[in-house]
């Protein structure tokens, strides 16, 4: 058991009492971060502070899915979403690599400049109840991606593609595996080369179908499928 104030100066206290709307004697769910979780008994100070005593549960191990997601930049908006949705449906791991067919403005847009990629990343593990946060890196192309990438002996891998999938996303999925690493393109698609590097290395090029997605709209509807049958 301990106790923790936060003040009222913090994004948080506001959140707590004029979007929860919090009382003194409440109990809310936290969470340390990369941590246990556990339950606050709410005290609001008079000054606004908002003091908390916290009775923390068990350690518990991760519980993300062993999802490796790699995305070719898109433009800010999208890649928020992505930060946020993708993260609150589990993935272990975030690479970002500036695509062939990528705007090479959009790495260099706030989004990446600062630290709101991370805030993004932290709201989807608060929208999702949990406390263990994903790793994110950039890369400057799919080939030092795939360079960092661990394989192992049950490991699928798939990209993402309209194109030149030869089989529905899914269909290799009724088999366990230890990890899944999932590439999706940029907004414009894959090139050639990017086609053939995924699949020089061991990459199934897979559809979701006949219907064109936004490439966040991909990543949401690939990791609910992923995250039914893990």
């Amino acid at each position: 058991v301990s106790s923790f104030c936060i003040q009222n100066s913090d994004p948080k206290a506001n959140h707590l009492v004029n979007v929860l709307r919090v009382k003194t004697g409440d109990l809310i769910d936290l969470a340390a971060k990369n941590g246990p979780k556990g339950k606050g008994l709410v005290h609001l100070a008079s000054n606004g502070d908002i003091k908390l005593h916290i009775d923390w549960l068990p350690d518990h191990k991760p519980d993300y899915y062993p999802i490796s997601l790699v995305v070719g930049m898109a433009r800010p908006q999208t890649c928020r979403k992505i930060l946020d949705q993708a993260t609150s449906l589990g993935v272990d791991s975030f690479s970002f690599f500036d695509a062939d067919k990528s705007e090479p403005s959009y790495r260099k847009g706030v989004l990446w400049s600062g630290e709101e990629w991370s805030r993004k990343i932290v709201e989807g593990v608060e929208q999702a109840f949990s406390s263990f946060m994903p790793t994110c890196m950039l890369h400057q192309d799919l080939k030092s991606v795939l360079g960092n990438l661990t394989t192992k002996k049950k490991s699928l891998r798939i990209g993402l593609d309209n194109y030149e999938g030869t089989s529905r996303f899914g269909t290799d999925l009724l088999s366990p595996v230890e990890t899944v690493e999932l590439a999706v393109g940029a907004e414009r698609g894959w090139s050639r080369q990017e086609r053939n590097l995924l699949r020089e290395n061991g990459f199934k090029l897979q559809h979701l179908g006949e219907r064109v997605l936004r490439v966040e709209t991909a990543v949401v509807a690939a990791l609910g499928v992923l995250g039914a049958v893990s």
